[in-house]
């Protein structure tokens, strides 16, 4: 793990070094620990658990146009219980862009999740939240979020995004095939974030559609036999003040799935049945002296599966708070609630609870700055405070 570190840095402080046209450099890490205390789970409770740490990596630099170029490299460490070993490389991508459009290669988070909700880890709601794989076999939450990538973004007036987007995602069963098997359109309009405190109820409207190119038993036809879903999500800001912020996220995605699957044996069933997620939060934001002080988040969700034979839904809750103990390092308490019923207690065990106690820690620095930026290297990962 230290010769990875050590290698990646010196690469990079060599290539920013020793450039013609020096770079802008910049490098983001964010440290997740917490004590977890699980009930009736299968995941293992831990003293220590700083699954989702990791380090970011970037450098951008000016092309001879109005185009400029980001190379990203990015590592973490994934759950505990995955099999991905100790490291994963999570973003490894170069993106080129101007004023209205964004061209990005390479490995970096998918567009099966069009909001991001204020939980201590992205993954904390994961079969609520995100447009399943159904290529994984559902051990590492890892390959829903992440996929080899070849994306187009057009931007217009600064705050509306249409994306045309063609993904490799992990296939459990053939890990060594790397060739499009998802693809997908979505459409967001986005208030800048410097704009939210301008009274503007709608911060947020994103809808994404995703096909995934499986093969279905007695179809020949790939859109037929394809699995198939549609989100939808928003924001909106109840109480746009500085001071006391307030607003509340929500999102669904609709599985249209496959009307012959009413049984859900496995996790393979479970990402092709017929399903409806529907989760949301609201959040309350203390600012002190122009940063965050506090933050206090309540949220739930429900999965129904219309086509099952047996009642399986499911039910999730939660609520957590942070408060900053200084600059960039967070203290914070989550507990969360899930409730399996029918088939999906089978597969994923009763109700579970879980509390867990965490200290966040969140670092980035610019390097040759030249470059206005939408957004931080940071954002390329959740974050649960703004």
């Amino acid at each position: 793990m230290k010769k990875i570190l050590f290698i990646l840095i010196a690469i990079s402080f060599a290539i920013f070094s020793n450039a013609q046209i020096t770079p802008e450099f910049e490098i983001g890490a964010k440290g997740v620990f917490s004590g977890n205390m699980n009930i009736n789970s299968e995941e293992s409770s831990a003293v220590s658990d700083f699954s989702d740490t990791q380090l970011l990596l970037g450098m951008k630099q000016k092309l001879y146009s109005n185009w400029r170029s980001d190379f990203v490299v990015g590592l973490q460490f994934p759950d505990a219980n995955s099999n991905l070993g100790q490291v994963f490389f999570n973003n490894i991508f170069i993106r080129l862009k101007d004023k209205n459009n964004i061209i990005k290669i390479g490995r970096t988070t998918t567009q099966n999740i069009l909001n991001e909700f204020p939980t201590l880890r992205d993954d904390d709601a994961h079969r609520f939240v995100y447009a399943l794989n159904p290529f994984s076999d559902g051990i590492n939450t890892e390959r829903d979020q992440y996929a080899n990538v070849l994306e187009y973004t057009r931007i217009i007036n600064q705050r509306v995004l249409l994306s045309l987007h063609g993904e490799n995602f992990y296939d459990s069963k053939n890990p060594d095939y790397f060739k499009l098997n998802a693809l997908g359109l979505s459409f967001q309009y986005r208030v800048p974030e410097s704009q939210k405190w301008e009274r503007n109820v709608v911060q947020e409207i994103g809808l994404s559609f995703n096909n995934y190119f499986t093969d279905r038993p007695g179809f020949d036809k790939s859109f037929d036999s394809s699995v198939k879903d549609l989100i939808f999500s928003s924001t909106f800001n109840l109480k746009p003040d500085p001071l006391n912020f307030i607003d509340l996220k929500i999102q669904a995605i609709q599985n249209f799935g496959w009307n012959e699957i009413n049984i859900i044996n496995n996790y393979y069933d479970y990402t092709r049945i017929k399903s409806l997620s529907v989760f949301g939060m609201v959040r309350y934001t203390n600012r002190k002296f122009d940063r965050p002080n506090y933050q206090l988040s309540l949220g739930g969700g429900y999965k129904s599966f219309s086509n099952s034979s047996q009642n399986s839904n499911q039910y999730i809750l939660i609520g957590n708070g942070f408060y900053r103990l200084g600059e960039n390092l967070d203290i914070g308490l989550q507990y969360r609630y899930i409730q399996n019923e029918g088939y999906t207690k089978n597969l994923f065990g009763g109700n579970q609870h879980r509390i867990q106690l965490a200290f966040v820690y969140s670092f980035e620095k610019v390097f040759n700055k030249y470059f206005g930026e939408r957004n931080s290297i940071l954002n390329l990962e959740h974050g649960y405070i703004r």
